[in-house]
């Protein structure tokens, strides 16, 4: 009798000294890419950051208010942009391509949608509203070069600024030469 109960408490002491493995959903079985336990808490903080920064103020209902633009925007700047940063965009391609593995992702995201975030650095904020802003006036067709303008060079004569866009005018011959010589060479 003794025996027994000596087996039984250790049988019990171990079961209750084991690790505590969640079971994988079987939902997800062959995903092509499966987000680990770290990675998803390091991304589920990097998503509040970059959430925090660019839209401080933003409420549910707003959220769902949101145009196809705005909501494009959010997407990629609070889920996608991050991961890429953690994972890197080969596989962040590689689960928007697949549905299983798009599930996991958010399976993982929603486990750990609870993690504690420091916020993002303020200069770390300030450059990454901008990005979100300049990209949101492109997706709304508001085009905006990507090259650098050199003020003095798109200012008039009179002080105003002619050309905030910095395409070729008249004080920008160059541009004009390179057209005229790809047409030559074209014909």
């Amino acid at each position: 009798m003794l025996k027994k109960v000596i087996f039984s408490t250790t049988i019990l002491f171990l079961a209750g000294c084991g690790s505590n493995v969640e079971p994988y959903p079987a939902e997800y079985a062959n995903a092509d890419y499966e987000l680990s336990d770290s990675d998803a808490q390091r991304w589920v903080a990097a998503s509040h950051q970059a959430e925090q920064c660019i839209y401080p103020n933003l409420t549910r209902i707003q959220q769902e208010h949101f145009s196809k633009e705005d909501a494009y925007i959010h997407s990629q700047y609070v889920f996608f942009y991050p991961l890429e940063e953690i994972i890197g965009a080969d596989y962040v391609k590689m689960i928007q391509q697949d549905e299983k593995s798009m599930g996991y992702a958010q399976y993982q995201y929603k486990k750990f949608k609870q993690t504690e975030f420091d916020p993002m650095p303020a200069a770390e904020c300030a450059t990454l509203r901008i990005k979100a802003r300049d990209d949101l006036k492109v997706v709304k067709g508001q085009y905006q070069s990507g090259m650098a303008v050199d003020e003095s060079k798109n200012s008039a004569t009179d002080g105003k600024n002619s050309n905030p866009d910095g395409i070729a005018t008249n004080e920008n011959k160059f541009f004009f030469d390179i057209i005229k010589w790809g047409s030559a060479l074209l014909l």
